[in-house]
């Protein structure tokens, strides 16, 4: 049976890490995800978090890095400090027992031509980060990301696995089901193309258009396929929700993906749930 992670990015800026851990362990979660920019941005140390942790039963299975960075830039020094900046959540990750950093190959689009130099560019930053955290025990996962009109590097599983194989295992790919909607392609086939080198997950729906981070049920993804292909290739990780938050504010949210969850371990997809919210209710994130 999986196990079933949430994403803390479902709760707003300025809400005390201890509110969030007790919410979403009150929903019923044992496992999360940090997003770093928010969770380690507050003067607590890693000793507090993991009192915090322990006392909810909360394991922190992953952790997103900054989004705000291009690891695929082609001005050297702009992609340094990217590096840095991912890199720099690496120690208090490690000294909360995680698992694997979310990364961002790239940030936005760019000309056809430019496409080979920043994934040449990215390698090098992957060079970099891998030094870093395989000392630390931790690994990285590398995540699709959406195309938004010209191409951007590394949308497409296939691309990105190219890359991730010349690596040894500590690197991985996480999988964001929202992005490859958006992109035109099925999450179930981008999900047996990463093969056993998924290592994340990133549950969200869209409506195939933008970036909706909706809970399964509300958009148009055939979950009973992407579950069947999770299955099919021996996916083991945790399936980790990464949602907006709904009208009814982040602790509703949670129970409502938690009974997605539920249903989902009772072999019902989440198009069989009567959920009485919509999607016009969500906020992206």
């Amino acid at each position: 049976m999986p196990v079933y992670s949430l994403a803390t990015a479902l709760w707003p800026n300025g809400v005390p890490f201890e509110q969030v851990i007790a919410e979403l362990a009150g929903a019923g979660f044992t496992q999360c995800e940090l997003f770093g920019p928010k969770d380690l941005a507050d003067d607590q140390t890693a000793g507090d978090r993991r009192r915090i942790l322990n006392r909810h039963g909360v394991w922190v299975r992953t952790i997103h890095s900054d989004l705000g960075v291009d690891l695929a830039a082609l001005d050297d020094d702009v992609r340094t400090q990217a590096v840095a900046t991912v890199a720099s959540c690496f120690e208090p990750f490690a000294e909360l027992g995680g698992f694997a950093v979310i990364v961002h190959p790239s940030r936005g689009d760019s000309p056809a031509e430019h496409l080979e130099p920043r994934i040449d560019a990215f390698r090098r930053s992957l060079d970099t980060l891998l030094s870093q955290s395989e000392p630390l025990g931790i690994r990285l996962a590398c995540e699709n990301l959406q195309h938004k009109g010209e191409p951007r590097p590394l949308c497409r599983m296939e691309d990105l696995r190219r890359v991730i194989d010349d690596y040894p295992p500590s690197v991985g790919i996480c999988l964001d089901t929202g992005h490859a909607n958006n992109n035109g392609l099925d999450p179930a086939d981008e999900a047996r193309i990463a093969g056993e080198r998924l290592i994340a997950l990133h549950l969200q729906d869209t409506d195939a258009v933008e970036d909706r981070h909706w809970p399964p049920g509300l958009g148009n993804i055939n979950w009973r396929r992407v579950s069947a292909a999770l299955t099919e290739i021996g996916f083991d990780g945790a399936w980790t929700f990464e949602v907006g938050t709904g009208a009814s504010g982040p602790a509703a949210t949670a129970a409502l993906v938690r009974r997605i969850a539920d249903a989902w371990a009772e072999g019902r997809p989440p198009s069989e749930l009567p959920l009485t919210e919509t999607a016009a209710g969500f906020d992206a994130l």
